[in-house]
């Protein structure tokens, strides 16, 4: 198998579960959110956790308890375009057919939901249900800002102590790539790539979506995203993602509402603690019992 994936056998009789990875993350973002890194592979994904979380589990950890085969992969091309991991996921759907007797429910994080959507347009096996987590339905402005994320940056390494300048020059060349790649330029609102997607609802299949409304990144440090952002962008510029009450920072809550959602609702989370938070994983197994 040319994947790396993370999986784990349940019940027969219960579907398999997908869990599909945002963009410039890996599978460990939900199978093992501990070790998974943010910022160019230099921080754990914890800095980004608005709540003191004893412990980081995910939907993975709760699903696979209730007895479900669950699996997640790493993407090839994390940060590539979305028909790229579409076609994994055609392949790996093939691979564990055998596990998916009673369908698949596919849950997802950030881009992953649009992944999923570009991958229903042509009905491939028989899924139940979808759910996403702060996926940008209608697009992310913040797809924009590699003008502004330099001083962000050097803001960034005041208080972000114990890494060298080498490593920080280092890690911002790869954030400043990352903001430059084909991949994210697909998440502008007015790329081909939303033009283009053309799924439909599918009968015997139930789309959930959710969101965040609380735009504040770095609360586990001394300083909050929207604070730094303040200090170097206008106040008028400053985009739906990063406004309190109306984004989880990176994706606003009118965007991650699914065009053809059976449900949707929002929590006061950022963008990274929708992974985590222990009212959200309730609600997604509610759902997946659901489907």
């Amino acid at each position: 198998m040319r994947f790396d994936t993370v999986f784990y056998k349940g019940e027969k009789g219960k579907p398999l579960v997908i869990f599909i990875h945002g963009m410039g993350m890996d599978a460990s973002a939900w199978s093992n959110p501990s070790e998974a890194r943010i910022l160019a592979g230099k921080y754990p994904m914890s800095v980004l956790v608005d709540k003191p979380y004893t412990e980081l589990n995910t939907s993975f950890s709760d699903l696979r308890g209730l007895g479900f085969s669950v699996l997640s992969w790493t993407q090839l091309r994390p940060s590539g375009m979305i028909e790229t991991a579409v076609a994994e996921l055609q392949e790996l759907t093939g691979e564990y057919s055998k596990h998916a007797g009673n369908g698949i429910i596919l849950i997802c994080h950030s881009r992953g939901g649009l992944i999923a959507r570009k991958y229903l347009e042509n009905s491939y096996g028989s899924v139940r249900g979808l759910i996403t987590l702060s996926t940008p339905h209608h697009g992310t402005s913040m797809a924009k800002w590699a003008v502004y994320l330099s001083p962000v940056a050097a803001l960034l390494n005041q208080i972000l102590k114990g890494v060298s300048k080498k490593e920080m020059d280092s890690a911002l060349q790869r954030i400043l790539g990352f903001f430059s790649s084909r991949g994210l330029r697909e998440l502008l609102p007015e790329s081909g790539f939303y033009s283009e997607l053309k799924d439909k609802k599918q009968k015997g299949t139930k789309y959930v979506s959710i969101g965040g409304s609380n735009p504040d990144l770095l609360r586990a440090v001394s300083l909050s995203l929207p604070e730094l952002i303040s200090k170097v962008v206008p106040d008028i510029i400053i985009p739906e993602e990063m406004r309190e009450g109306y984004g989880d920072g990176l994706v606003s809550a009118a965007s991650s509402e699914m065009p053809h959602k059976d449900e949707h609702k929002n929590f006061h989370l950022n963008h990274a603690a929708v992974l985590f938070d222990r009212e959200v994983r309730d609600y997604v197994i509610k759902t997946v019992g659901s489907f």
